[in-house]
């Protein structure tokens, strides 16, 4: 719950300075954080997304040794009640709406595209790498996490909306927690 506020916060100042002013709205700066719903081919595309991003996160479990998955300090997610995949949800949502909708589009609004998700793919790498120092055996998290950034940014970019990669990012981390549970 911590991390969904500590996430949500930023963004929610960025929507409360955007939409003040004159011919400022609400809706113009929940739409610039990319917040609604989105179409149904939105969550078509985002559907495809789950596939690539269920195998690397597979094949980061298994390039790494079960000795550093067991290392004080390293936990594997399990989803062994409703608390905690309620709490998987709101981190997934709230990594969403920091990264992917506010980070995310700013960048591209003022980099480009191709720069602008490039950044915020490296950024979300960041909180991940902290994990390399309790075992660098762990490196194997920062690419997949860096090509899950990278292509849930590309959907933001295509759909308008962080939403449908929200969905997508809670069903990957549920699936995966699931797995290893």
């Amino acid at each position: 719950m911590v991390e969904f506020v500590v996430f949500c916060l930023p963004a929610l100042v960025y929507v409360l300075v955007q939409s003040r002013g004159e011919h400022r709205t609400l809706r113009s700066a929940l739409d610039k954080l990319g917040a609604s719903w989105g179409s149904a081919s939105a969550y078509r595309l985002a559907a495809l997304l789950l596939l690539p991003l269920l195998l690397t996160g597979w094949l980061a479990i298994v390039l790494i040794p079960e000795e550093a998955l067991a290392a004080p300090g390293v936990t594997v997610t399990r989803v062994t009640s409703v608390g905690v995949a309620v709490s998987m949800v709101l981190r997934a949502v709230g990594e969403e709406v920091f990264f992917r909708g506010l980070l995310g589009g700013v960048f591209v609004r003022r980099l480009g595209f191709a720069v602008g998700n490039l950044v915020q793919s490296t950024l979300f790498v960041l909180p991940h790498s902290a994990l390399l120092l309790i075992d660098v055996r762990l490196w194997p998290i920062i690419p997949v996490q860096f090509a899950a950034g990278w292509m849930l940014g590309w959907l933001r970019e295509k759909t308008g909306t962080f939403v449908p990669g929200a969905v997508v990012h809670v069903v990957a981390n549920l699936a995966a927690g699931l797995i290893a549970g």
